[in-house]
Order: C-alpha cells, then structure tokens, then sequence
C-alpha cells in the first residue's frame, strides 16, 4: 500500500462522522506529519477539540504505527 492511499484511507477514518471539518483534519495531519505546530482559533463548539482527539487516533505511543515506515 502507497503512502499516499494509507493517508487517504488514515483521513477517512479520522473523518468518519464529522461533518465539514475534513479538511482541518487533514491540514493538521500534515502539520503532525511535517513536524510543524497548528493552531485552532474559533468560538466555542467548532469542533477544535474533537479534531485534536481524532487526530490522536492516528498515533501509538507519540510515534506514527505504519505509515513512518513508508513516509521516512
């Protein structure tokens, strides 16, 4: 599997049941995978705090599972 299909099918899991908010999620997987901070500004009930706990999803002990392997 590509990387580029495993981060596709990472952003649609990450997504799953959030309604217009795909593309925050995505540009803060790229920030965590580019090493780089982001940073969430809006009034409350934005969805600020599910996107950082659905982006944790995507790590196992700080670090990447499989797809560091393929991206590094």
């Amino acid at each position: 599997m590509t990387p580029n299909v495993q981060i596709k099918s990472l952003l649609k899991l990450l997504s799953e049941g959030v309604y217009e908010k795909e593309h925050i999620i995505a540009m803060a997987l790229l920030s965590a995978i580019a090493s780089e901070s982001i940073f969430l500004l809006g009034p409350p009930g934005t969805a600020k705090s599910l996107v950082a706990h659905r982006l944790k999803l995507a790590f196992k002990e700080g670090k990447w599972e499989k797809i560091t392997d393929l991206l590094w």
